[in-house]
C-alpha cells in the first residue's frame, strides 16, 4: 500500500488542494571513470517513479524519459532536472546559476581530486555534497576522517556495473541524495511544524524511525496545509525521512 493511499491530500481552508509546483535542479560532476553517469542515471530513474524529470547529459541516454503530465508531480509537487556534466572541474563552472545542488561523484581511490571541485564550487557559491562509488567496508575509517564535502551517499563496490547499465539496489536506495539536495538540516517534528508555520523554512526534513511514524506525521502535516512525503534512506538507526514544504495559497 502506498503512502498516497494511506494519507489524505494536502488541505487548505477551502478543502483539499494541490501544492504549487516547485522545480529543483541537481548536477553531478567528478573525475573520469568514477561512475558519475551511473549515479546520475540511478537517481534520475528513481525520480521518474515519483515525479516529472528532465535528464540532461549522457545519463539521459540511459533513463527512459517518457513524456509525463503535471498530474505526475507527486506529493511534494516538485519537478526535477538532473544534469550529468562532463568529467573534470571545468564542468563546475557550467553549473553556476544552473543547478541548486552539486554532487561530486568519486571513488575511494580518487578522493584526492575532490578538493579541486570543492574549491571551484565554494568560489561560485554552490552547495556541494559527495557521493562515493565503489565503496568497501575497509574504506569506512578513511571516509570518516576525510576533510571535504559532506557525504550524501555511498555505493558498495559490488553495486557498480558496466557502462550503459544500471544496478538493481535491492537493499539500498538513492533517495538520500534527494534529501540532501532539498533540505540537509534535520529537525524534530515539532521544530519542523514550527519552522514551516513561522516561515523560517520553506522545506523541512524530519527523521522517522519507521513507516508507521512517517504516516502519522504526513497526516498531521497535510491536515495543517503542507505538502509532505516519505523518503527512504540507508541509515541503520531509522527507515527514512519525511520532507514537507509550504503550499502557497
Amino acid at each position: 500500500m502506498s503512502f498516497e493511499s494511506q494519507t489524505p491530500p494536502t488541505e487548505g481552508t477551502s478543502g483539499p488542494r494541490a501544492p504549487a509546483t516547485d522545480h529543483h535542479r541537481i548536477g553531478f560532476v567528478g573525475p573520469d571513470n568514477a561512475g558519475k553517469t551511473t549515479v546520475a542515471a540511478m537517481v534520475a530513474e528513481r525520480l521518474t517513479e515519483r515525479t516529472v524529470v528532465e535528464v540532461v547529459g549522457e545519463a539521459g541516454t540511459v533513463v527512459d524519459q517518457s513524456e509525463t503530465s503535471s498530474d505526475a508531480l507527486g506529493e511534494l509537487a516538485t519537478q526535477w532536472t538532473v544534469v550529468d556534466y562532463r568529467a573534470g572541474t571545468d564542468s563546475v563552472e557550467s553549473a553556476a546559476g544552473t543547478v541548486d545542488t552539486l554532487f561530486v561523484v568519486t571513488t575511494p581511490e580518487t578522493l584526492d581530486r575532490v578538493a579541486s571541485y570543492e574549491r571551484v564550487a565554494a568560489r561560485l557559491g554552490l552547495d556541494v555534497f559527495l557521493v562515493v562509488n565503489r565503496f568497501t567496508e575497509s574504506d569506512r575509517d578513511r571516509l570518516k576522517s576525510f576533510d571535504g564535502p559532506e557525504i550524501a551517499e555511498y555505493f558498495y563496490d559490488d553495486e557498480t556495473v558496466s557502462a550503459g547499465e544500471l544496478p538493481t539496489l535491492e537493499e539500498r536506495t538513492t533517495e538520500a541524495i534527494l534529501l540532501e539536495s532539498l533540505q540537509p538540516e534535520r529537525l524534530s517534528a515539532p521544530e519542523a511544524i514550527a519552522a514551516l508555520g513561522s516561515g523560517r523554512r520553506d522545506v523541512v526534513n524530519v527523521e522517522v524511525k519507521n513507516e508507521a511514524e512517517a504516516i502519522g506525521l504526513i497526516r498531521l502535516l497535510r491536515r495543517n496545509g503542507y505538502a509532505a512525503d516519505f523518503f527512504r534512506c540507508n541509515c541503520r538507526c531509522h527507515d527514512g525521512h519525511v520532507l514537507a514544504r509550504v503550499c502557497p495559497p
